[in-house]
């Protein structure tokens, strides 16, 4: 994150996290600032490129890693992972940076992770930017993934979330970190349909990882900087943390802390943007048609973009774009 300041904070929770904020800027009702949650498997880093094209806002900007990651405790119990405890550490991180107002912008599970803190906190925002993930509603029943796959097949034709019996699995952390670079390939592979073939189906990553088979990059994926960067941010700390966020969902602690949000305060009651990703087969756009006929998105505007699931780091200029409208829309 060049030119900011990286800050540390020690949580109530005990845990210390990483930050970056930028020199300059405003934390105001009129200019809220700018708070931005990376996802799977990222850092604060996964923004650079997104905070660089957004040209002479006066708004500050706040990014962390997020739990689990880079700079930040990697802790290995579950249960702190639970979305109202991030939720918690992250709204300390705005009030010790005396942030009255905020938009709060996510990517991934970050965009998960922002509607919760967004729920807990909703004092604190002024608006909200989901990339890829929609406004996933509270669960009415326990998570059961062999259900929700045998769902998602029915509905969309694949089964949608696979890869979590990979990701959720006892050995899913050794098959990984013995297999870094063909990670790679999984997550920024150029192949058509290559998130569904991946991601969507029973056993195609662990196949793919403890294969010989290689394919080709996206061409951002081509760039040292970001392959660098991948690779010895998980040589040094391995990715048990980064999957304990599809642990916390399967064994149902999240869908325990759900449970503390009342349900009439679900509704999203400051303009949101949705930024939706044509070729992504996991955070599909119809995901947020529940919240939507609920009425619990009342402010929402849905924009689409041609990109793979790590939009960040492929359409960084048109994110960018349609982020620097929003701001310029609502708080102008």
């Amino acid at each position: 994150m060049d030119g900011f300041q990286q800050r540390t904070l020690t949580t109530t929770r005990s845990l210390k996290y990483t930050y970056y904020v930028s020199p300059s800027g405003e934390s105001t009702k009129q200019h809220p600032s700018l708070f931005f949650i990376h996802g799977f498997p990222d850092s604060a880093r996964l923004w650079r490129d997104v905070i660089a094209k957004l040209g002479e806002l006066p708004n500050k900007i706040i990014v962390p890693d997020c739990l689990g990651y880079e700079g930040t405790d990697k802790p290995s119990d579950m249960k702190l992972y639970a979305y109202k405890g991030q939720a918690a550490d992250l709204a300390e991180i705005l009030a010790a940076e005396n942030a009255v107002s905020s938009v709060i912008i996510g990517h991934d599970w970050g965009s998960a992770v922002a509607q919760r803190v967004y729920l807990h906190h909703r004092e604190l925002f002024s608006g909200v930017i989901l990339l890829n993930t929609a406004y996933l509603l509270p669960a009415a029943e326990p998570f059961d993934l062999a259900a929700a796959n045998t769902l998602t097949e029915s509905i969309w034709g694949y089964p949608q979330y696979s890869y979590w019996e990979l990701f959720t699995a006892p050995d899913a952390a050794e098959v990984i970190n013995n297999n870094l670079a063909k990670m790679w390939q999984v997550i920024h592979g150029d192949v058509d349909e290559w998130m569904k073939k991946m991601f969507c189906a029973k056993d195609a990553m662990r196949e793919f990882l403890v294969g010989d088979k290689d394919v080709p990059l996206l061409p951002y994926a081509q760039e040292p900087r970001w392959r660098d960067e991948f690779m010895r941010q998980f040589k040094a700390d391995g990715f048990d943390s980064a999957l304990q966020m599809y642990r916390a969902t399967v064994s149902n602690v999240n869908y325990e802390s759900d449970l503390t949000i009342p349900k009439d305060k679900l509704a999203v009651n400051v303009p949101m943007l949705f930024i939706i990703c044509t070729r992504d087969a996991v955070c599909i756009r119809e995901l947020m048609t529940p919240a939507k006929e609920q009425g619990l998105v009342p402010h929402l505007k849905e924009v689409v973009i041609d990109s793979a699931h790590w939009s960040p780091m492929e359409k960084p200029n048109e994110i960018a774009a349609h982020i620097n409208e929003f701001i310029n829309e609502n708080f102008p």
